[in-house]
């Protein structure tokens, strides 16, 4: 037999006996707490019942999220403060209250979106049911109560960009989303993301220079992988200079369809922008002369030649401009054209910059020039010093002709 331990029983008992009245102290504690009902006595025109329970919170007391009223009374304090939403939703509101908007409301920005101006405060629903205010076709409504041109926000604070969702609105992916009803279409959420939203000059921000590629490639994949195998990747060239990523050709919040007449014909202004001798060049040919008349659109741009996102260098077997590639290239708009046809030097100029690459244009260029000034100017010296001369050839007939009539 086991030997007790002399006091063993009084103490378990006693400690029994504690728990026991601690139990009963924190149920009693709750026993008058108010109820959905009781709170639907004062605030039933403010909530209805029976939307409120198909939202996420549904199934949720009111006493859940509005603590403060979870009180051993029949009234609750006034004014109630603000629900604390990351007392469930930690990490939400912790990625939060390090983005751009809880860094407002820290400091003191009145304006600053809570998690109700953008979930609203009772009607929350998930974000595939069509009356959520975070539902695809609902979000740059959403985002446009601030950032719409004109509310209180943009008219309080410096912002830099301008009529952002009128310009989603028109841009090929709000097309996609009001014309088509395309719910997977690219949102402000999409690039923005949901919480962390940042500002584009912050390293951390998803449309951040340096981001921006892995951010619109979770859309574009098969574009992003074309483009990362290119000379503008920063995987393929190091260079100190900025290379393009996306919004450089395409923009932010106007993007078009590149088959568009406004977009094409941008094309070699956009290319120019970094590689401008070469554009002053396009526009000297006969593409780019006629891309400045009516219909230009459909004549060959930068990108029908050289590509779009799968740009390489011309010594690269996959360039399109590759002499074992340079045929197929042109006959896509010229479908006659062989390799005599391709010899065509496109971008070649007569210029010192170019007098390595072209000697021979650029010797001929100078010789033709200076044959053409040394013809014009010997016959113009010959012109200026036979004019005096035919003067006084003319006077001398006339004074020949009077004499005669005398």
């Amino acid at each position: 037999m086991k030997q007790r331990v002399p006091g063993f029983s009084r103490i378990r008992t006693s400690f029994l006996f504690t728990a026991i009245l601690l139990s009963l102290g924190l149920t009693a504690g709750n026993t008058f707490a108010l109820t959905n009902d009781d709170c639907l006595g004062c605030h039933g025109d403010i909530i209805d019942v029976t939307i409120f329970s198909a939202t996420v919170h549904g199934g949720n007391g009111c006493v859940s999220c509005h603590r403060e009223a979870a009180a051993a009374t029949d009234e609750h304090p006034l004014p109630m403060p603000p629900v604390n939403c990351g007392t469930c939703h930690q990490k939400i509101a912790e990625v939060h209250a390090k983005s751009e908007h809880g860094k407002a409301i820290k400091g003191g920005d009145k304006q600053a979106p809570r998690c109700y101006d953008c979930h609203s405060k009772h009607e929350i629903f998930r974000p595939t049911d069509p009356r959520s205010t975070t539902y695809p076709l609902n979000i740059p409504g959403t985002c446009g109560r601030c950032h719409q041109d004109g509310s209180p926000m943009t008219t309080s604070h410096k912002l830099k960009k301008k009529h952002i969702t009128d310009n989603y609105t028109m841009s090929v992916h709000g097309k996609g989303l009001y014309k088509d009803g395309l719910i997977v279409t690219a949102t402000c959420s999409s690039c923005h993301t949901n919480h962390d939203v940042q500002k584009a000059s912050s390293p951390n921000s998803s449309v951040n220079r340096n981001n921006i590629i892995a951010t619109c490639t979770q859309c574009h994949v098969g574009i992003g992988n074309q483009f990362l195998k290119s000379v503008h990747s920063p995987l393929i060239t190091k260079t100190d200079k900025k290379l393009p990523v996306c919004i450089d050709c395409h923009s932010d919040h106007t993007i078009s369809m590149v088959d568009n007449k406004d977009f094409r014909l941008t094309i070699a202004q956009q290319c120019g922008n970094c590689h401008g001798r070469y554009s002053e060049t396009y526009l000297e040919t006969y593409h780019g002369r006629a891309s400045m008349l009516k219909g230009g659109e459909k004549l060959a741009k930068c990108s029908d030649c050289h590509g779009a996102h799968d740009i390489m260098p011309s010594t690269s077997p996959e360039s399109r401009i590759n002499k074992a590639k340079i045929v197929e290239t042109c006959s896509a708009c010229h479908p006659k054209a062989n390799a005599s046809f391709t010899t065509y030097l496109t971008h070649a100029t007569h210029s010192k910059e170019d007098k390595a690459r072209y000697p021979y244009l650029f010797y001929t260029f100078w010789a033709m020039t200076g044959l053409l000034v040394g013809t014009f100017a010997f016959f113009g010296m010959h012109t200026l010093l036979w004019i005096p001369r035919s003067y006084m050839e003319r006077v001398k007939a006339a004074k020949a002709k009077r004499e005669e009539q005398d």
